[in-house]
């Protein structure tokens, strides 16, 4: 301990003393010297003077260090305060923690997915887009050939990178697996400011065909090859051909990011775009390269834009005749859009909502706070009296009140965040794939720095009120009133009604957007998919192209399983396709004949599915007209389609579709045999695409082999059984190992399961805004019973008078009923007004559900009015 300071504070009060009393001595001896009695002197004296403890206050004040010594003062009386009552104490410290913690937890996703910057210089990295709008493809990734002379062209972007995901099987080390691997520009990490942890990136030379290496993911890396440093330089097997490991990337990293509309998928490898000269000639195809550049300083977005849309006319021009005949008038965008709202801004609108979610619970909390320490502020009216009496300033007693909050806060917001890591970890672990969060977020220094910010924030929320309260009633209230003024009551019980109006205002406005999430999620399940999804088993099976290399090899693989699985036990029907409902992904250019010339359209984007087998008997889509497709539906025989219902209004409204022809591109025509029901190709919120179905043994060897979507060699079995279809499944990856034992089986599953993957992120959003509203409703509800319980208290001698005069019992019930539903009913009104603007908002995550529901409205208003009557 600090002896001198010790020493110096002592000297100090003997010195105030002896300079108080030598005052008070003169004071008296004037006094005797006018005549007065002795006793009659020195009380003069003193009322002259003052209030002697607050002088010395005052004095004190002068003293250097003293408002250290009198925080430490405040903040010690503060805690024998609040350990006087425990039972207070813990329940605001649980509500400001409760409040804290959520609110901290939703702002450590959104400071990591919305907030910060993941790569170096974020905000001068940009997406580019490729499109042809005329054609319905207005958001397309580059083709190779457009890229190059893109990349030759352009003059605004100091460097462009490149990547592309496929799937490949990795062997060796372990078990065959099924992994994500993005060809990348050996420009791409560079530019993004990454480095592998262990090993070295790309080198330009390495860009190019005839470079076989790889950098693994730190979680492939530990997964497959338990951490060994050795693994850099050793050869692994991806689609059955050698490959070098020549780096590690650090913890944590993730590449492409989630989120992007394309190539939107974490890779567990990197390997090197290596463009081929076939991929070069491949012009008016292969639309999947994305490419991302850095701005070139002094250039702005807006005239990155203008540039790569000037250049955009040029490199159609560069196309071959025939693929400018084939697309028609179509003209050719090039657009640029910020790289990081690209990503998050499938999710912005989400975390957004939450945010603003979780804000209305942590104003709820406080507001729920200072109506306890309004009501506790009664109690304490005789102790503010005294110290005022004693010579306590205004702002003392305010500093010595807030204090109390402050510690109340900084206790809740202690409690916040450690209830913040647990609910951050709790929520990622339940966030469904379909909703593209990061697994892994740290609590960083940010999310630190804003709970210290939000508990200062309730610190003065929750205290300022009732601080200025009791502070000004006490200095204006004597000592034998005992703090208990009818003014000061009905004051206190007017702040309190407009916390509680504030709450179920709050508290309606959460309601309502857990209402529309709940009424948009029960239309999105009774949506009816197109297929009979009981009974279903699919496993996808990729085949190498270097082992698979021919048409024939790949026909001859997908007959000989359909033969083999279709006689397993229980298995009624069997089928293979490129794509299964809700995940389709091939999007091509179809022409309708007689269409351009009719509507002066060209050709039309549409979903395209190969199928072997009985597909449309397996997955039970019903045959609205025409004909299945039959075994001589074969190379060399009539080019034949099935189309959707839609499609078949869409193209021919009020004819009949059978008949019809469309064709691929500036292939031959395709007649329309049969029109099925509709299917949803995306996920069951998502509008119908026109589709058409195609027999894969009608394919062209030239397709299969050069196979541009990857599709025909990673096709889809899909299995109809008469029992559990994973009991099935056992069985058939036994058969398709017994035809080849290296493959890797991915994405076994029940249909049922992909549906409830497909309304999983819908489900998850409802779930967790319910939460928070329920949490809502909940403290809503405590708060409108804490302040009718205390006014009823207040008012009982009233009530006793009442009764006593003959009132009922059923009236003194009114009386407190209109209060409590009063409360509720204006709370209800600024409610609806503030929802009908803020769920606007929300228009991007409801499905065939207005904003506005007025049957959403009407109920959580009848629930917030019920939950007060209650209360």
């Amino acid at each position: 301990m600090n002896t001198r300071w010790l020493k110096g504070k002592r000297e100090f009060e003997q010195e105030m003393n002896e300079e108080l009393q030598f005052h008070i001595e003169k004071q008296i001896r004037a006094n005797l010297a006018a005549g007065m009695h002795p006793d009659e002197a020195r009380r003069q004296a003193k009322a002259q003077l003052g209030a002697l403890e607050g002088v010395k206050e005052n004095c004190r004040e002068q003293r250097r260090g003293f408002w250290l010594e009198s925080l430490w003062s405040d903040v010690r009386y503060a805690v024998r305060v609040l350990r006087k009552s425990p039972g207070f104490t813990a329940i605001v410290v649980i509500t400001l923690g409760l409040g804290i913690g959520a609110s901290t937890a939703i702002f450590s996703i959104v400071n990591a997915v919305l907030l910060r910057a993941p790569f170096k210089d974020s905000s001068q990295l940009v997406l580019l887009h490729e499109g042809l709008p005329k054609m319905g493809f207005s958001r397309m990734s580059f083709s190779p050939p457009d890229f190059a002379l893109f990349a030759r062209e352009q003059k605004a972007f100091s460097v462009l990178g490149t990547f592309l995901n496929e799937h490949m099987d990795i062997s060796g080390g372990g078990e065959p697996d099924r992994i994500l691997v993005s060809r990348v520009s050996a420009t791409l990490f560079p530019m993004l400011g990454i480095e592998p942890a262990l090993g070295r990136n790309f080198s330009p030379q390495e860009d190019a065909p005839g470079h076989p290496v790889g950098i693994l993911s730190y979680s492939l890396w530990q997964r497959r090859y338990g951490g060994k440093a050795n693994i850099v330089g050793q050869q692994i097997d991806l689609d059955r051909q050698p490959y070098v490991v020549i780096g590690i990337m650090p913890r944590g990293f993730e590449f492409p990011l989630p989120g992007a509309e394309d190539n939107g998928s974490p890779a567990d490898l990197w390997v090197p775009m290596a463009v081929t000269p076939g991929e070069l000639q491949n012009w008016g195809g292969l639309y999947l390269t994305s490419v991302v550049g850095r701005l070139r300083p002094g250039v702005t977005l807006d005239q990155a834009r203008a540039e790569v849309a000037a250049l955009a006319p040029g490199i159609l021009a560069s196309y071959p005749a025939v693929i400018r005949n084939a697309i028609g008038q179509a003209k050719l965008d090039i657009t640029a859009f910020p790289f990081h709202h690209e990503i998050v801004g499938s999710v912005s609108t989400l975390l957004l909502v939450l945010m603003a979610a979780v804000s209305c619970i942590l104003l709820i909390a406080c507001a729920n706070v200072a109506t306890l320490l309004l009501s506790r502020s009664g109690t304490r009216q005789r102790e503010i009296a005294i110290r005022t009496t004693l010579g306590a300033t205004r702002s003392r007693l305010v500093r010595q009140l807030l204090t109390e909050s402050v510690l109340l806060a900084t206790s809740g917001g202690a409690l916040g965040f450690v209830l913040a890591i647990w609910l951050k970890t709790v929520l990622l672990a339940f966030v469904p794939s379909s909703i593209p969060l990061p697994l892994n977020i740290p609590i960083s220094g940010g999310v630190l720095a804003f709970a210290l910010c939000v508990s200062l924030f309730a610190a003065v929320f929750v205290g300022l009120a009732p601080t200025l309260h009791v502070s000004s009633h006490a200095t204006r209230t004597p000592l034998h009133d005992g703090g208990r003024g009818m003014t000061a009551s009905r004051a206190r019980r007017r702040t309190q009604g407009v916390f509680v109006t504030a709450e179920f205002a709050l508290a309606l406005v959460l309601l309502i957007a857990a209402g529309l999430l709940i009424r948009s999620f029960a239309r999105l399940v009774e949506t009816s998919p197109g297929f009979r999804d009981d009974h279903l088993l699919t496993l996808n099976i990729p085949l190498p192209r270097h082992a698979y290399s021919h048409a024939s090899q790949l026909r001859e693989f997908y007959q000989q399983l359909l033969d083999r699985v279709s006689n397993l036990p229980g298995v009624q029907n069997a089928t293979v396709s490129s794509d299964l409902p809700l995940h389709m992904t091939e999007m091509v250019s179809f022409g309708v004949k007689g269409r351009s010339s009719v509507e002066g359209k060209g050709p039309q984007a549409i979903c395209q599915t190969w199928v072997v087998g009985n597909y449309f008997q397996t997955m039970g889509i019903p045959l609205i007209e025409g004909r299945w497709f039959t075994p001589g539906d074969r190379s060399g025989s009539q080019q034949v389609a099935i189309v959707s219902a839609h499609t078949a209004k869409t193209f021919w409204p009020g004819q009949d579709a059978i008949g019809k022809n469309i064709r691929w591109g500036g292939g031959p025509w395709d007649t329309v045999v049969g029109v099925v029901g509709d299917v949803k190709q995306g996920p069951l919120d998502r509008p119908l695409d026109p589709h058409v179905y195609r027999p894969y043994n009608q394919a062209a060897d030239g397709l299969l082999e050069d196979d541009p979507f990857n599709d025909w060699h990673a096709m889809n079995l899909v299995l109809r059984t008469q029992t559990d279809p994973l009991s099935t499944a056992s069985a058939a990856v036994a058969e398709i190992h017994s035809l080849d034992p290296d493959l890797a089986v991915a994405n076994i599953q029940t249909m049922e399961q992909v549906i409830r993957s497909s309304v999983a992120g819908s489900k998850f959003n409802t779930f967790l805004l319910g939460a928070f509203a329920g949490v809502a409703l909940f403290l809503a509800a405590i708060g409108i019973y804490g302040v009718l319980a205390y006014n009823v208290s207040q008012q009982s001698r009233e009530i006793g008078i009442r009764m006593a005069l003959g009132a009922q019992r059923s009236s003194v019930m009114r009386l407190v009923l209109r209060q409590g539903t009063r409360f509720a009913l204006i709370g209800c009104g600024i409610g609806v007004a503030a929802a009908l603007a803020l769920t606007r908002l929300m228009r991007s995550l409801l499905y065939n559900t207005s904003p506005a529901d007025p049957t959403t409205f009407a109920g959580v208003v009848i629930v917030l009015v019920v939950v007060a009557f209650v209360a």
